[in-house]
């Protein structure tokens, strides 16, 4: 993704690089310093962490051979294109039903970021896309598609120099680490403070408040979930951070309830061999049914990395669950759930983003147990192989998950009832610089689900039943970006 700024310093930083302004680079500061945003920037966390440039800033001087002192810039700005193609065969487990979905989606997305003064902040991100139906299922097929023109992020943040406090007005990208909180655009207000290696920050708002489609014919769908957020983090000790979240979402329209998401996590790096993560949550309030809730969930995992041997190979470790409900006719509901922003995708020891809990599936947390075995190898720091394996059980018998990506029913058999999910296989390549264009980059992510016996079907009558295996489900998606 190309980086360019404002012509007011080209002429200088050309002097600096016998070059034009276009060859000149500067990153876009995306809100990193945020409470639980990625230690990452946005850039980082799409392509992958790239080998340190020199930087831009520093420019030495005609005929003195000193360095000049940084200067601000005024305004700065990115673009970038993208294409993902998704696929996905079986999700209701059963090929002779034709509900393959083959979709293709083109992206061109820019960024401008404006700073008139020390004090004030402004970010524009346009995002120009369609999505292409290939194939779907006959229901969905009336639905036309149109060019959309969105506003993914437009605010305001105002901050005085010196000053621990900030103020944000607008739409912007919340998203933490692992993507397990939110991943999303949101239309908030939101009051930051930052002392040191303490980061706080208090958010309310919705997630669409307002339609910001600029497109013909294309309406957003306004949401009536008032989002409250409460996120602090500490990075106090050596390369370990400490984080606390207290997030609640009350739905008007009474379809979600008002559930209260509570947790802690510790995250760190102790050395370039070991990475690790750990969550632990609990969720109170009231579901749609003004039963109150009371879940909990815990998500634990480690990434070893063996740099010293031929193609750097990684092996990972996780063990998640989340609570289910074996009662729905009394008081309390205790399954587990997360925010509904959340999109579940990160990395392990690799450059491809994906999902962690299953590319097939794409669970929520909600009444299952995760357990993952993950084998990488990194030949150098712009390619990635994963191979990743889960298993997955219910924690209480059902007939369906709260939300994953099948629509296959599960405990249909009377008498057979079974909290065995099933297994799943992922295989995830990355590549960056691909050709040895920067910046050019490929995401392929392949996942295939073999059914266990909660998915196992009777086909025969009371008299004579005939029990039958469910089919596999398959999911690929491949992107390419610039």
């Amino acid at each position: 993704m190309p980086r360019k700024i404002g012509k007011a310093c080209c002429a200088a930083f050309s002097l600096a690089l016998g070059s034009g302004p276009s060859s000149v680079a500067a990153q876009i500061d995306t809100g990193a310093d945020r409470p639980g945003a990625p230690e990452e920037t946005r850039e980082q966390r799409r392509y992958g962490t790239q080998p340190a440039a020199p930087s831009p800033l520093l420019f030495r001087l005609p005929g003195t051979g000193q360095a000049a002192p940084p200067q601000r810039l005024t305004y700065q700005y990115s673009y970038s294109g993208e294409a993902e193609a998704t696929y996905r065969r079986d999700p209701d487990l059963d090929r002779r039903v034709r509900d393959n979905v083959s979709l293709v989606k083109p992206q061109v997305n820019g960024i401008i970021v404006y700073r008139p003064t020390d004090s004030l902040e402004a970010t524009l991100e346009m995002v120009l896309e369609r999505e292409i139906p290939i194939r779907e299922p006959a229901e969905l097929s009336p639905r036309k598609r149109h060019v959309s023109l969105l506003v993914d992020q437009g605010f305001v943040t105002f901050r005085r120099p010196g000053s621990p406090f900030s103020l944000s007005v607008g739409r912007r990208n919340y998203e933490d680490d692992r993507h397990w909180l939110y991943d999303t655009s949101m239309d908030m207000v939101s009051a930051g403070y930052r002392q040191g290696r303490f980061r706080a920050e208090a958010s309310f708002g919705r997630e669409i408040w307002t339609d910001l489609d600029l497109a013909p014919h294309v309406q957003q769908a306004k949401d009536r979930i008032d989002t409250y957020m409460l996120y602090a983090d500490y990075r106090g000790f050596e390369n370990h951070r400490l984080g606390a979240y207290w997030i609640t979402r009350d739905d008007r329209a009474k379809s979600e309830g008002r559930p209260t998401l509570i947790g802690v996590r510790l995250q760190g790096t102790p050395s370039e061999s070991l990475s690790y993560w750990s969550e632990l949550a609990t969720v109170r309030g009231k579901d749609e049914a003004s039963h109150r809730l009371k879940g909990h969930a815990f998500d634990l995992g480690g990434t070893y990395r063996f740099n010293s041997l031929p193609f750097k190979p990684n092996f990972t470790l996780g063990y998640a669950f989340g609570s289910g409900d074996d009662n729905p006719n009394d008081k309390t509901n205790t399954e587990f759930r997360q925010t509904g922003l959340q999109s579940n995708e990160s990395r392990f020891g690799g450059v491809a983003l994906f999902n962690i809990y299953g590319e097939a599936i794409e669970a929520e947390l909600s009444n299952l147990h995760v357990a993952t075995v993950g084998l990488g190898f990194r030949p150098d720091h712009s390619t990635s192989l994963d191979f990743v394996f889960h298993r997955y059980r219910l924690d209480k018998i059902a007939d369906e998950s709260r939300s994953w990506a099948l629509t296959a029913l599960m405990n249909q058999v009377p008498g057979q009832q079974s909290k065995q999910v099933g297994q799943a296989v992922d295989i995830v390549l990355g590549f960056r610089n691909l050709f040895g264009v920067r910046r050019l980059g490929l995401d392929l992510r392949m996942g295939w689900f073999f059914p266990g016996k909660a998915f196992n079907r009777d086909e025969g009558t009371d008299v004579q039943p005939s029990i039958r295996r469910a089919n596999n489900a398959f999911a690929l998606v491949a992107k390419f970006f610039y």
